[in-house]
């Protein structure tokens, strides 16, 4: 069970999180110390030199994994179409990670719909085989089976989200699992209080992932007032893996 958060260097963690006399280049080994993985949300919005994703790896712990995000230019400006490139320079920079590269988070636009499957079955054609990725899906029109039996051809994980714009479908399409919390901002206040009694309900959904996958990623995105870490260690004390629901 690999349980983060989605990035690391949040502003708002800063006084909840981290020291504020902490330099930001550490804040990476603190967070490492707590927690087995992080989601890098950064490559979401740039591409990062391989400089950087050297010096990523070198603070991590051995063991340690990240799950890059996908570039927006390649699933939001270019649908998918016409990546080919941009996708192999992405992942050649992030095969600096080594060892410690996890899957990769390819997030769809809200408005791409089932009526687009072409287009993603091309796209799905292209992953390379020597790296793992999950797709996450933002429209309610692709939750049927034939997307299961796509992405199970292609070993692609379909992404578990516990988030407004999609039904809470655990499914295992690939050889691990891969979960993402949104965060709601009409709970802001409940998760808050009792962050416990929100993320209770997912503790039996992620030992049936784990029966069903050899491994088990899931990433708090939730960024409400810094909580995400809050909320990712409450989750690991539920699990029994240690850890608290006080940062």
């Amino acid at each position: 069970m690999y349980l983060g958060t989605s990035g690391w260097a949040h502003r708002d963690w800063v006084g909840l999180w981290y020291p504020h006399d902490m330099p930001p280049t550490e804040y990476l080994t603190a967070y490492a110390r707590q927690f087995n993985t992080v989601e890098i949300a950064h490559t979401f919005f740039d591409m990062p030199t391989r400089q950087t994703v050297q010096a990523w790896q070198r603070r991590a712990p051995q063991g340690f994994v990240f799950s890059p995000c996908l570039p927006r230019r390649i699933t939001h400006t270019q649908r998918l179409h016409d990546v080919q490139g941009l996708l192999e320079d992405f992942v050649a920079t992030m095969g600096a990670l080594g060892d410690t590269l996890g899957p990769i988070l390819v997030q769809l636009p809200e408005d791409f719909r089932s009526v687009e499957q072409a287009s993603l079955e091309a796209f799905l054609g292209l992953l390379p085989r020597q790296v793992a990725f999950a797709l996450e899906f933002r429209h309610g029109s692709w939750v049927k089976d034939t997307t299961f039996t796509l992405l199970e051809q292609h070993q692609v994980a379909w992404v578990v989200v516990d988030a407004p714009f999609l039904p809470r479908v655990p499914r295992v399409t690939a050889p691990f699992a891969y979960v993402r919390w949104h965060g709601r901002p009409g709970h802001q206040t409940r998760r808050q209080l009792d962050p416990a009694a929100a993320l209770r309900p997912w503790v039996p959904i992620l030992h049936q992932l784990g029966r069903q996958a050899q491994r088990v990623y899931g990433y708090v995105h939730n960024q409400f007032s810094g909580y995400a870490p809050r909320d990712c260690r409450t989750l690991l004390a539920l699990l029994g893996h240690g850890g608290g629901p006080d940062v």
